[in-house]
């Protein structure tokens, strides 16, 4: 099983994303939250998706058009998170190693 490692840039998209939920309701907010938590769990078990651009892999948060994008470290068995983007985001805005 692989460990994740949120980036300080992953954490404030994090918050950005969360902050976007609440300010609509205080249901989907956990809601987002509660999915966000589970498709992390479901990468340390499965975290081979297709690579999309560079080294980055991209996977959907259940039920929101919201992207983790994350690389994986073989050798230390860590998913690194670089960013949690909109999907309709801008790919000039995607994160950078």
């Amino acid at each position: 099983m692989f460990k994740v490692s949120i980036l300080k840039s992953a954490k404030s998209d994090l918050r950005d994303a969360s902050d976007y939920y609440g300010a609509i309701s205080k249901e989907l907010k956990a809601r987002f939250l509660t999915n966000f938590n589970n498709t992390l769990n479901q990468l340390k078990e499965i975290p081979y998706f297709q690579i999309r651009f560079d080294e980055f892999r991209l996977r959907q948060v259940k039920n929101f058009p919201v992207m983790i994008h994350y690389i994986i470290n073989e050798e230390e068995k860590v998913i690194k998170v670089y960013g949690i983007r909109f999907a309709k985001s801008n790919p000039d805005s995607y994160p950078k190693i």
